[in-house]
């Protein structure tokens, strides 16, 4: 019997020409998708993305990376999230952000990336949507504390956070956090913190050689012991396991 690996491989071998989604995407207007290369380039678009930077076709976004077509420093923030994922093979899940576009219009979207690499295990590039956030489309004064907020669960996974801390960075009470919280996520403000770890933590097993220990670590887990519990109850799987299942299914494991 053929591997999960093998039938998607004789699948995408059996199409008629490389899919790259943009096509399928094409048809949900409230969201934005792109791939690029290890250069930050666009090389396949949405018709969503092109009516938000206000061009006429999608050959006008393919090759330009999102400082060169958004805003500053918008555009510069974008491209220097795609250069991290890029080099560090850290996925984006779900981060706020404000979507200022060429005609003058603006939105607030979650955003989603996740490098892509070859069979080597290289990473050659990267896939990405943003989905727009309705409930967020009006003036709400602490959204963008909101976003800095989040923005910084995700830069600082490997230190002690605190929701009360989180709140006051957000400006809002802890309770109104955990409402915005679930209204965006679906979860509790504790249990999008413990989401965050395991999905880096999964990250750095999947794409490195790191110790456990270096990777609990990293994903703010003093004790070890206390993360493969975490790890094995959010997963199923231990974090050794879980190792070894994604190195089978990735293949040969190369720099990134």
């Amino acid at each position: 019997m053929k591997s999960s690996v093998d039938l998607g491989q004789d699948f995408l071998a059996a199409l008629g020409r490389p899919f790259l989604g943009e096509e399928l995407f094409d048809r949900i207007a409230d969201t934005a998708f792109f791939l690029k290369d290890r250069d930050a380039r666009y090389v396949a678009v949405n018709d969503t993305l092109v009516r938000r930077c206000n061009l006429a076709d999608k050959a006008d976004l393919i090759g330009r990376t999102a400082r060169e077509v958004f805003p500053a420093p918008l555009g510069a923030g974008f491209d220097d999230q795609d250069r991290r994922v890029l080099r560090e093979g850290l996925s984006i899940a779900g981060r706020l952000e404000l979507h200022v576009y060429p005609d003058g219009g603006h939105g607030w979207c979650l955003t989603w990336k996740e490098p892509l690499s070859d069979r080597q295990g290289k990473i050659v590039g990267l896939s990405g949507i943003s989905r727009d956030v309705p409930d967020l489309a009006g003036a709400h004064p602490d959204v963008a504390a909101l976003s800095q907020a989040l923005a910084y669960v995700d830069d600082h996974l490997d230190a002690p956070l605190r929701i009360p801390d989180l709140a006051q960075r957000a400006r809002l009470s802890a309770f109104q956090f955990d409402q915005r919280i679930r209204a965006l996520f679906g979860l509790s403000a504790g249990q999008y913190l413990t989401r965050a770890r395991i999905e880096r933590a999964c990250d750095r097993l999947r794409r490195t050689d790191a110790p456990i220990s270096m990777v609990a670590q990293e994903c703010g887990y003093a004790d070890q012991a206390a993360f493969t519990r975490q790890f094995h109850k959010s997963v199923g799987l231990t974090p050794k396991a879980y190792r070894i299942v994604a190195a089978k299914r990735a293949g040969p494991r190369g720099g990134g």
